[in-house]
């Protein structure tokens, strides 16, 4: 996959997310959140369908970079460890399994400046198409 940053749909878009980095099963994207990914005013923080948006995305890049194949995401977990806030956060997806019909990501979100303060945390299963 190329390296340089990509948009895989118009939502990610919208809600300011691209691809920074896909290879060997290990994908990384950084959230510069937009205005729609906001899910509360006061306090102001993420709203949990953009974070969950980003895991989806983040497993769909991961799993293309560990086998070529038509893949779609089949089922989805995140846990919110703690509200994030409105500024940039990466987004880290590692294959833990590629076979030759399904394959599971783990995805890890923390702010894009603190690595170890993890916000969420999701697992993707994806299946060929």
């Amino acid at each position: 996959m190329s390296s340089a940053p990509q948009i895989a749909s118009p939502l990610d878009g919208a809600l300011g997310h691209v691809l920074v980095e896909a290879s060997d099963g290990v994908a990384t994207l950084r959230l510069a959140p937009t205005p729609l990914a906001v899910g509360s005013v006061e306090p102001p923080f993420l709203h949990g369908g953009t974070l969950s948006t980003c895991i989806d995305t983040a497993a769909w890049y991961a799993a293309c970079s560990a086998a070529e194949a038509e893949w779609v995401v089949s089922g989805l977990t995140a846990e919110f460890l703690r509200p994030a806030r409105i500024e940039a956060h990466r987004v880290i997806a590692r294959c833990r399994r590629v076979g030759r019909t399904v394959a599971v990501v783990d995805v890890e979100i923390t702010p894009w400046d603190e690595p170890d303060r993890v916000v969420a945390l999701g697992r993707a299963t994806l299946i060929r198409a």
